[in-house]
Order: C-alpha cells, then sequence, then structure tokens
C-alpha cells in the first residue's frame, strides 16, 4: 500500500500530533506535506484515488459543496487597518454598483530615517475609483491606480487582502515609505470574546472546506504526474506562508482572524483551479462533438 506511512508498523493516523515529512526514497513526495499548526494533510487514500480516476473526481466521493465569494457588503461601513493596526482603508460603493475607496491612510517607515515611523493620507477629498479584474482566484479582484503606489486587492469576508510588487512605494513629498501589502481587516484589539468563538467555529468549517477542494483538485489531476506534483506542492507550502502572512496581525494568537481568512481564499483558490481544469477537459470534448455531430446524436 504505497499512500500508507509506517511508523514502527504503527499507522501514523494513530499520532494525529505527529509532524509528517514525505517519505524521501519514494516519489510520493510529491503528495506529501509538512503538518503545520493550522495545515491539512491529504489523506492517504484520497490522494491514492486522485491517480486513478481520469475523469476528474474520485470514485465514489461527491463533489464538495460549492463556495460563494465574499461580497463586497461585508466590507462597506468598516474602517479596516493592515495587521489589523497600521494605516486605515474604508470603502464605499461607487457608481454603477463599483467599488470606491473612501478613505485611505498607509502607514511606513521614513525615507530619510529608517526605523521612524510615518503616515501617508492618499484620500484627500476625492474617493479613489478601482477598477474590476475579474475573480481569478475566486474571489472578487480590483486594481487601484495610484501614480505613486498601484496595487491590487481581493475581496474577503470583512477584510481586503492587498499585493504589490515591490511590496513598499515612496511617496517622496512625504518623506516616507509605505506598505500596504498584506491583510486589511479590523483592528485586532476590537475583536471580543464572543467574536472569538465564532471564529473559531467558522476555522473548523474553513479547514474541512480547503481539504474538500484540496481532494477534489487532486483526483482531477488524474494520472498526471507534474499536475499532482505541482497542486500537492502548493498546498503543502501553505501554511507556511499563511503563517508569513499572519503573524504581525494584532493578537493573531488570540483570534486567529488572518488565518481564517486566508484559509477560506485558499479553500476558493482551490475550487477556481478545479473548476478551470474541468473546463479545460470540456473544450477536446465539444471540439470532436462539432467535428462528429452524428456520432453525438445517436
Amino acid at each position: 500500500m504505497p499512500w500508507l506511512f509506517i511508523l514502527a508498523g504503527i499507522q501514523l493516523r494513530h499520532f494525529p500530533s505527529v509532524v509528517l515529512l514525505a517519505a524521501l526514497m519514494t516519489p510520493a513526495l510529491a503528495r506529501a506535506q509538512l503538518m503545520l499548526p493550522g495545515a491539512l494533510q491529504a489523506s492517504p487514500s484520497a490522494a491514492g484515488k486522485a491517480t486513478q480516476s481520469p475523469a476528474g473526481a474520485a470514485s465514489g466521493q461527491p463533489k464538495p459543496a460549492e463556495l460563494k465569494p465574499p461580497s463586497e457588503e461585508t466590507i462597506f461601513g468598516h474602517e479596516l487597518s493592515r495587521d489589523g493596526f497600521a494605516g486605515i482603508i474604508a470603502f464605499q460603493r461607487g457608481s454603477g454598483n463599483g467599488l470606491e475607496i473612501a478613505r485611505l491612510s498607509i502607514a511606513g517607515e521614513k525615507i530619510s530615517h529608517p526605523g521612524q515611523q510615518c503616515q501617508v493620507e492618499v484620500v484627500a477629498g476625492t474617493p479613489i475609483q478601482t477598477r474590476f479584474v475579474g475573480r481569478r482566484n475566486g474571489v472578487s479582484r480590483y486594481e487601484v491606480e495610484i501614480e505613486a503606489c498601484p496595487f491590487l486587492l481581493d475581496v474577503l469576508e470583512g477584510a481586503v487582502l492587498v499585493t504589490r510588487t515591490p511590496k513598499t512605494c515612496d511617496f517622496r513629498a512625504a518623506d516616507c515609505r509605505a506598505d500596504p501589502a498584506g491583510l486589511w481587516g479590523p483592528p485586532g484589539n476590537s475583536i471580543g470574546p464572543d467574536e472569538v468563538k465564532q471564529l473559531e467555529r467558522e476555522r473548523g468549517r474553513a479547514d474541512s472546506a480547503m481539504l474538500g477542494k484540496y481532494h477534489a483538485l487532486l483526483a482531477s489531476a488524474g494520472k498526471d504526474k507534474e499536475a499532482i506534483k505541482q497542486i500537492a506542492g502548493e498546498q503543502a507550502g501553505f501554511s507556511s506562508e499563511r503563517e508569513v502572512m499572519c503573524r504581525n496581525y494584532l493578537r493573531e494568537d488570540i483570534h486567529g482572524f488572518c488565518a481564517l481568512r486566508i484559509t477560506e481564499a485558499r479553500a476558493l483558490a482551490l475550487q477556481a483551479a478545479f473548476e478551470d481544469r474541468a473546463k479545460a477537459r470540456a473544450k477536446p470534448a465539444k471540439a470532436r462533438a462539432k467535428r462528429n455531430p452524428r456520432q453525438t446524436s445517436g
């Protein structure tokens, strides 16, 4: 049984807290994951079925329930801060149901004196317009065109994830090197005990959803070893990436808000990748049907 990990003749599933590393002597390395706090390990049986099921979903397993992308409504009327404490971003509905930034203040360090904090007030009276650029990773993405600091933002539940390359941008008139990249959410010290309990319950559902979407995507790769290696490798690295992204969120160790939202975003990204694979498989079938209409009708 190539997918069964054995430690001294005892199955590892009897030791759920053990850190799992892939067996280095087999090609199964690509499917193994490092088990970090909050990580999800692909089950041996599901990974095994992935190499046997060319149709996309493991035989006998129902397709995971469809996840819905977060609505922009969840970010209207709230002042969000990067890492729960730095700067402020606030949104409002624009013309034609668009998304506008009503307030934007970005924190950073002085260009002339690195290490000294500074803050740039970007919005001055007129809201910043954004441009919707699709749902490539399963969530709504918007492009923000600020001359000194353009960036992309993904809409999550009550938060936005800002990405920019390079991460920092210079506002030389304000002598400030600002850093907008990261998760912008509610102030970390504003999340009370009741909300913490609710977030704990949501984390269980998010972990389950992510695991289901991962297994479905892995199964959809069929016998494509390179695809399986890529999918499993990305999932194995997710926990450490989430840790880096969320480690500075204020009081994250108490409420886990950042980890929850990033996990939900990962589940949606896996779902989008699964759907893209399904569409790619459907194209050749449609092309064949057009070339041989009699066979499909008969």
